[in-house]
């Protein structure tokens, strides 16, 4: 990559952080799994568990505007670091589900601010060429990082579960250096920001408005959200099924669940999400994102023709199988999810487009892993899977058709091959 002095300076920076960011995407991977054998948590308290993640991002769109009328996110991140992320040394002192709950709701709430202060880093000190690779970049590495703690991680756990506290204190020790290092990064906006103060009464109600505001002028973005809601239903419905399906029907241990859910499901984050990220700096952000949903399609898909061999030494080869799949998938998702609301701002500040984006993350989380759970007592775990791959496919769809429908000019489309594409997919 050429990059300019300011951005070397942030790839750096950012790089060093993704070393200890590593070790916290490590416990949003295992929590649930955590929670399920050494708490023994039931499936309706995994289920809320894992809606924490998506309804903590609904405040995303409070932060977005804050950001909005910011230079400096400095002091926010380390807010972050040390009430969202330090927080987790009690964990040392837990010793039941609603302790760990409450631990966790620190945890995830104040994620909710991570991901547009990055995008407003990345659009303000990465030129678009190097966004994509640069992310792809730090994405691969925090996922290395992850990949080892895992293996680490669920070896120990095998020999004293209960050692999973110390797990969470260096979790909370390392997030605190991740949020202290990303605070140096200093933000050079290169467009016009809103810096007026905001009030205390306004800050309630103006995101709200701001975020209506976006979906409304910029449709090809709110189609994009669209689909990417449809998408967010599937990905949640699975969450409270899949630990009960790798402990209760598979019977797994610490080593075995580690291995699918923190090894092999970011096995494709860790290599390609380089080359995931040079291919979105070139391509249309619609197209891309719906190969790769069609590609996730497979992950569900598998899983449910490994509950045929339940039972059978091939039921967990399957399944490890399913778990490879969906990490190729995500290393275009991870790319999509978290930088394509960069290119649907333009000149404006991405901040308040990542904010939507991501609380529409928590809209979706308020019912779908419930709807998850509704579904796998009445119909079965099969069912889950089923409709799952369903919407998958669905979403896939949609985005093609958003694709055939954005302007050629502005994504640098060939006018010639997507005609021929239209009459393949003579979509209205």
């Amino acid at each position: 990559m050429k990059l300019t002095i300011l951005e070397k300076k942030t790839f750096i920076a950012m790089m060093a952080a993704s070393f200890f960011y590593g070790f916290v995407m490590t416990s949003f991977q295992v929590q649930d799994i955590i929670a399920k054998k050494a708490l023994h948590a039931l499936d309706w308290q995994i289920t809320i568990l894992v809606m924490l993640w998506p309804i903590s991002n609904i405040f995303s769109i409070w932060w977005g505007k804050i950001l909005e009328h910011s230079h400096s996110l400095a002091k926010y991140y380390i807010l972050t670091g040390i009430v969202g992320r330090l927080s987790l040394i009690i964990m040392l002192f837990v010793t039941d589900y609603y302790q760990y709950l409450g631990l966790m709701i620190l945890l995830f709430s104040f994620n909710a601010f991570i991901s547009p202060a990055q995008n407003a880093i990345l659009q303000n000190n990465i030129t678009p060429k190097n966004r994509g690779n640069i992310f792809g970049y730090t994405a691969s590495f925090i996922t290395l990082v992850s990949v080892i703690f895992s293996f680490v991680i669920g070896r120990i756990l095998d020999i004293n579960e209960n050692w999973f506290r110390y797990f969470f204190a260096i979790v909370g020790l390392f997030g605190l250096v991740h949020a202290i290092i990303m605070s140096r990064i200093q933000l050079k906006k290169n467009h016009n920001s809103d810096r007026a103060f905001i009030s205390f009464k306004h800050i309630f109600y103006k995101p709200i408005v701001r975020s209506l505001e976006v979906l409304k002028k910029n449709k090809e973005f709110a189609i994009f959200q669209r689909n990417f809601f449809i998408y967010g239903i599937a990905f949640m419905m699975l969450l409270p099924a899949i630990p009960k399906y790798l402990v209760e029907y598979l019977q797994m241990d610490y080593s075995q669940t580690f291995l699918a859910k923190g090894i092999l499901s970011q096995i494709g984050i860790l290599f390609l999400a380089p080359i995931a990220g040079r291919l979105f700096d070139k391509k249309n952000p619609a197209l891309f994102t719906s190969l790769t949903f069609l590609l996730l399609s497979l992950y569900p898909l598998i899983l449910m023709i490994s509950s045929f061999f339940i039972g059978t030494s091939s039921a967990n080869y399957i399944v490890y199988l399913a778990f490879f799949i969906y990490s190729l998938a995500m290393s275009g998702i991870v790319i999509s999810w978290n930088i394509s609301s960069i290119c649907f701002a333009g000149e404006e500040d991405v901040s308040m487009f990542q904010s939507v984006h991501v609380s529409l993350t928590g809209l979706r989380g308020v019912f779908a892993p419930f709807l998850g759970l509704v579904i796998m007592k009445v119909f079965g775990i099969r069912a889950v899977f089923i409709l799952a791959f369903g919407l998958f496919v669905f979403a896939s769809i949609l985005s093609f058709k958003l694709y055939l429908k954005m302007d050629d000019k502005k994504w640098k489309i060939p006018q010639l091959w997507k005609a021929n594409i239209r009459k393949i997919f003579p979509f209205n």
